[in-house]
């Protein structure tokens, strides 16, 4: 099985996703050959869908590595943990808790779950700078193989090398890292499904930009604001930080229902709008550490 499947990923090319899924949908766009008539492909759509020629998009050293890499099907196997699963508290669980690497996961996960799930919640690294991460993958790909299998000039194949074998915190490094991850999260989201991506100053705005490449902008629902810490990180160089983000995108807008009107509350949270204006309530905030502001 394993031996079958790396033969498979000897042929995988970064597009090999997106070019199975044009075939299974849209066949008489290739000829005898297998070459796609992007002519005859617009042709096809355009009745319903207005073709944009504006080229405007997300670009990164290692973006094609990326879309290989979330192409290529694992080569790993999961084997139960059968000492724990006979614990009394664990033998009846209807839960699934896997440990290892978090791409592996996803893509052992496609197998059985693809399309059917709801809620996605993912807490990446931040790339800070302080949270030890570095991109550095197991991928062993030689200068020669990446020039074939993305097209690319042996210059930029050394440069997207250097960054995954050797450990790299750059912006590409954490987008390479991000993308075959947040891609195959897609495909495990039901028509109906959302994902919620926590992330802060550091690469909120790449990540959006991801996103949008990934889920598609017109999928995008929110970027909530939370506030990590009402009083502000001590560490602050300039202003005291008092809050991170919460991207939502949606698998399928069009299936995604409305969530106007629908509020959760707290009772603790309720009570603690304790003051009271000509507005409404309101809570009182406690004092930034740095920047001698005050926050209401």
């Amino acid at each position: 099985m394993i031996k079958d499947i790396r033969e498979k990923n000897e042929n995988v090319k970064p597009n090999s996703r997106e070019i199975k899924v044009l075939k299974n949908n849209f066949p008489a766009c290739f000829d005898k050959d297998g070459n796609f008539d992007i002519d005859k492909f617009k042709s096809t759509i355009s009745a319903s869908v207005d073709i944009t020629e504006e080229n405007y998009g997300l670009n990164f050293l290692g973006k094609n590595y990326a879309k290989l890499i979330s192409a290529l099907d694992t080569e790993t196997v999961i084997e139960p943990d059968k000492k724990h699963n006979k614990l009394t508290g664990n033998k009846d669980s209807q839960n699934l808790y896997i440990t290892g690497d978090n791409l592996d996961v996803l893509k052992h996960l496609t197998k059985s779950y693809a399309g059917s799930i709801d809620v996605i919640y993912i807490d990446p690294p931040y790339n800070t700078g302080n949270d030890g991460f570095v991109y550095n993958d197991r991928f062993k790909y030689t200068a020669d193989e990446l020039v074939e299998k993305l097209n690319i000039s042996e210059d930029r194949a050394n440069k997207i090398l250097d960054f995954t074998s050797k450990g790299s915190a750059s912006h590409s490094a954490w987008l390479s890292f991000m993308y075959p991850r947040l891609y195959i999260a897609r495909d495990l989201l039901s028509d109906n499904g959302v994902i919620f991506i926590s992330i802060d100053d550091n690469e909120q705005a790449q990540l959006k930009l991801l996103c949008d490449d990934v889920f598609g902008e017109e999928n995008f629902i929110s970027d909530m604001i939370w506030f990590s810490n009402v009083g502000g990180r001590s560490d602050a160089k300039y202003i005291a930080t008092t809050k991170e983000y919460i991207l939502m995108y949606a698998k399928n807008i069009a299936c995604t229902a409305p969530l106007k009107n629908k509020r959760i509350y707290d009772k603790d949270v309720i009570m603690s709008y304790s003051e009271k204006d000509e507005i409404s309530k309101y809570k009182k905030g406690l004092t930034l550490q740095k920047g001698g502001m005050s926050h209401n």
